[in-house]
């Protein structure tokens, strides 16, 4: 025991975090998602936001329901992706000089 009063082992218990990590919940009703490790066939899997992905869902109905709440939340998510992360357009490196005089040549071998 320490001096005031509480046992060591409750003391240090309570200051540490929990190393168990937190399984994902539904993003409206709230159920959580069962581990992977039991029977396969009774695993539910929540699906992600496809556009977002910060949350989850049990079912489509969920999904649904959740809609008008989630599409502000997503559209904002979007929005500070994009300020963020500067998008750029995938360049195509310039064409060769002769080219078009090598394309002619194999057009003209193959015909």
């Amino acid at each position: 025991m320490s001096a005031n009063g509480e046992s060591s082992a409750s003391a240090t218990s309570s200051s540490e975090p929990s190393t168990m990590p937190a399984l994902p919940s539904c993003g409206n009703c709230g159920k959580l998602e069962t581990s992977t490790d039991a029977d396969e066939q009774e695993a539910k899997l929540l699906k992600p936001c496809i556009m977002c992905k910060s949350v989850s869902y049990c079912s489509r109905d969920c999904k649904k329901a959740d809609t008008k709440k989630h599409k502000k939340v997503c559209a904002k998510a979007a929005q500070e992706y994009a300020q963020i992360h500067e998008i750029k357009m995938a360049s195509r490196a310039p064409p060769k000089a002769d080219a078009h005089q090598k394309g002619l040549q194999k057009w003209q071998f193959d015909t």
